[in-house]
């Protein structure tokens, strides 16, 4: 949000002379630019962002959609698994576990699946020789053996080419139970799905004891899917509750429910064998309603008042019976009443993240991190349609809040084109293609046919500039096995160019409209050892290649140490230019090496950026770290680290994330403009045109000197073994950015400095109006932050002094654009 007033020609810095000389000494006491019409970047992209909007969770965040319950479709799960096999046939798969000698995680993915988990599925493998990546063949699995001691075979249940040691090879399956015997991680569980648990760890075990079961069945309602929710009622004394928690009031900002507004809660129920049929639901304890259900699928719905948590612990939304027999549960559903219809995105949501007007969305839908993969079909459309998704402790889960189709409406709402992450793992390798169809393809085809039956007709190609496709993400990260390359950058790569050939031989594909792009790590920036310039080198048809720049947190390069407040707050303040900059300037290069060497332009992107965090986890929420990660001199950094990106060449940047709350965000829990995200808008908002050219010709400047690494807080990221920074001199504290489009100039300016504020001169090459707008971000302090409310907002002020050579005073951590009109 902008205020109008008029400001003060300083911000006052709260600090004492005696803390701030202890800091290097500055040089010099004033800076002056000299302008140029001579174009640096020829109409460089607004910055983007990640989104991935969320589902319900009683500790995290509320939906951006009218869905306040986060598993509406207890439909079938598919799991999958990649591998890379140790030996095979004609007819099987062997890959075999590190106990029997290999150095592969094995069929089993570490013993999670055992001994006929994957029956029934489809096997799909890929042969990598050098430096090439094909497509082997695709079958049945006859039968699937795994255990730690075991043959660690999949079978199929015909001959075809031979399997060889260093194939790769994606596992498949449908499933509507879980089997004892056939996963290590879910042996003792009741419950297949994630959303719908007996929460009572010994009620849990006596449910199976006494003979109740949980499965999928292929009976649903209209509308339902490909199944629902069979629980078997055992009889017992006590009553069998299936669901899972739904808000808490453990921390006072964690979700809650919009206090007095109406919900409505739905569900599609039927039973066999019960004597009345009574099933009890609870809305946490904001509500209850009783219901005698019949032999016949019926949709039950009762309304309820938003209330905050009545307890300090955690309150499930359940679904209860108390007499032996069968329950069918399908279609559930808490949504609020009187306002955008179940599932649609909230204006208020839509509206925010219009008014930054970002470039790019990156888009989440078909990309699953931490589980066994994302299929195709069940992340295009409705989540009621959708299959689950296996989790290797928790059952199986919906995909996400909302799928691939309603985000892409939400880029057309907002005006940015999408970036969207393809798995590495789609079931067959025709759905590669596929998706190029559902994007591109008329609606009398198959996929564009399945677009216009959710309400878009013309190909979303006539709706976008242009389609990003990435394949994966983060695919150097061990983390996220199995889906990713961890240490295979060349096979990454060489993967990476069978799927985009495979996409750009669709009859639907338009090259004018898709941009190719690969996972590079910031970890190895270089031609010999980095994850990107070597995937690219076995990717030639890619377009771009990304990577990552957060400042500071789990994801930084290094960490450096800070005896002193004020020292730690000039680490931040200098952090790009000391620990990226280089790191970014060396991508650029070799990526613009290897594309003269190919005759084509391929462009450096990146996909996440902005301040850091170390990981959430139970009892790891640190306050001061998330103040940090939010303030003002962070602002300032996290918009150094972007405009110099700009500057170098860098195309799309995506700010990670877009979302409301804690750690990796761009607003507070109301919603509030954190001050990073301040600090890009108005890059976004204001800036338009060309970049061109700043000449300093005077600088106030420090000389940064040798810095102890933070070895304790490293990152996965950072190179362990550097113990020390070296010393950084001549460090330029200012920044000037100035933008022309026609006869409008803008020109950014942005202060490293902590110690006070500095004359700014610019002198213009045009002859200007004397009306110049001035808006400022910045505070008292390079340690405010918008955490609990917006107090650090945009200021402007419109002046009527402006001139060829103009002077303002520019404050501390701060950011100031001046917008002017040539005569």
């Amino acid at each position: 949000m902008v205020s109008k007033c008029c400001l003060p020609a300083v911000l006052v810095v709260a600090a004492s002379l005696h803390t701030l000389a202890e800091l290097p000494p500055v040089g010099g006491d004033k800076a002056l630019f000299v302008i140029s019409d001579e174009v640096v970047v020829k109409d460089p992209p607004r910055f983007g962002a990640n989104i991935h909007p969320p589902q319900m969770n009683h500790w995290a965040t509320e939906p951006w959609h009218n869905q306040w319950w986060l598993q509406p479709n207890p439909n079938p799960f598919y799991a999958q698994t990649k591998g890379w096999a140790t030996g095979g046939g004609a007819d099987y798969i062997e890959d075999l576990t590190a106990k029997q000698g290999s150095k592969t995680w094995g069929i089993g993915f570490y013993d999670v699946f055992r001994d006929g988990f994957f029956n029934g599925g489809t096997a799909t493998v890929y042969r990598y020789e050098n430096g090439k990546m094909t497509w082997l063949r695709e079958g049945r699995i006859r039968s699937y053996k795994a255990s730690v001691d075991g043959e660690n075979r999949a079978w199929f249940d015909a001959p075809g080419p031979a399997v060889k040691a260093g194939d790769m090879y994606v596992l498949t399956v449908e499933r509507t139970d879980i089997p004892a015997g056939t996963t290590r991680t879910m042996e003792n569980f009741a419950n297949v799905l994630s959303g719908y648990r007996i929460l009572d760890g010994s009620q849990m075990k006596s449910f199976k004891e006494l003979g109740g079961r949980m499965e999928i069945d292929r009976d649903a309602p209209p509308g339902g899917g490909a199944g629902s929710l069979k629980v078997t009622v055992p009889a017992s004394s006590q009553p069998v509750r299936v669901g899972y928690w739904l808000i808490s009031g453990q921390k006072a900002d964690w979700p809650r429910f919009k206090e007095g507004k109406t919900y409505v809660c739905s569900l599609w129920l039927k039973q066999r064998g019960m004597a009345t049929g009574a099933v009890e639901v609870r809305v946490a304890l904001m509500g209850s309603q009783k219901f005698n259900v019949g032999s016949a699928w019926k949709q039950y719905s009762f309304e309820f008042a938003g209330a905050p948590p009545k307890q300090s612990g955690a309150e499930p939304f359940d679904i209860g019976a108390s007499e032996p027999g069968t329950l069918w549960i399908d279609n559930v559903s808490i949504h609020e009443k009187d306002t955008v219809p179940p599932f649609a995105l909230y204006p208020q949501v839509v509206l925010t993240l219009k008014e930054f007007r970002p470039n790019t969305l990156r888009l989440w839908a078909l990309q699953e991190n931490r589980g066994f993969g994302r299929l195709l079909d069940d992340a295009l459309g409705p989540v009621f349609e959708s299959r689950t998704e296996f989790t290797e402790i928790q059952g199986a889960k919906t995909p996400d809040s909302i799928g691939l189709h309603q985000q892409l409406e939400l880029c057309a709402e907002v005006g940015a084109d999408p970036w969207i992450v393809v798995s590495t793992m789609f079931q067959s390798f025709k759905d590669y293609s596929r998706l190029v169809e559902y994007l591109a393809g008329p609606s009398d085809s198959p996929y564009g046919g399945k677009r216009a039956a959710w309400g878009r007709k013309q190909p979303w190609t006539a709706a976008f500039k242009r389609i990003y496709l990435e394949l994966g993400n983060e695919t150097w990260n061990g983390m996220f096995a199995p889906q990713g390359f961890s240490g295979k950058p060349e096979e990454y790569g060489a993967f990476a160019e069978l799927v985009f050939n495979s996409m750009k031989h669709s009859p639907h594909f338009q090259p004018d409209k898709f941009k190719f792009v690969l996972n590079g790590w910031v970890a190895g920036t270089n031609r010999k050892w980095g994850y990107g310039p070597r995937a690219f080198e076995n990717a030639p048809i890619a377009d771009a290649v990304d990577i990552a720049y957060y400042l500071g947190g789990w994801d930084a390069v290094g960490l450096m140490k800070a005896e002193k407040e004020q020292s730690g707050w000039l680490n931040i303040l200098t952090y790009y230019t000391r620990m990226l900059a280089p790191r970014a300037a060396e991508f650029k290069k070799v990526i613009d090496e290897i594309a003269a060497e190919r005759g084509r332009a391929v462009q450096p992107l990146v996909y996440e950026a902005g301040p850091g965090y170390t990981l959430p986890g139970p009892g790891k929420f640190n306050i001061k770290e998330q103040e940090e990660g939010k303030s003002m001199a962070q602002a300032v950094n996290t918009l150094d680290s972007f405009m110099n990106n700009l500057r170098m060449g860098y195309g799309e940047q995506a700010f990670f994330i877009f979302q409301n709350g804690h750690y990796w965000s761009s607003h507070n829990r109301t919603w509030g403009e954190h001050i990073a995200w301040k600090a890009l808008k108005m890059r976004n908002t204001l800036l338009e045109g060309d970049l061109v050219t700043a000449t300093a010709k005077d600088m106030v400047s420090m000389d940064l000197p040798e810095a102890q690494a933070d070895t304790v807080s490293q990152s996965n990221s950072a190179d362990r073994r550097v113990r020390k920074f070296p010393a950084l001199p001549n460090v330029p504290l200012v920044q000037c950015f100035p933008f022309k489009q026609g006869k409008r100039y803008s020109l950014m300016l942005f202060s490293r400095r902590l110690d006070g504020p500095t004359p700014v001169t610019v002198q213009v090459p045009y002859d200007p109006s004397p009306e110049v707008k001035v808006y400022r971000l910045g505070a008292s302090s390079p340690a405010a932050h918008n955490i609990e409310r917006e107090v650090v907002t945009v200021q402007e002020e419109t002046r009527r002094d402006f001139a060829k050579t103009y002077t303002v005073q520019l404050p501390p951590y701060s950011v100031m654009v001046l917008v002017n009109q040539a005569k």
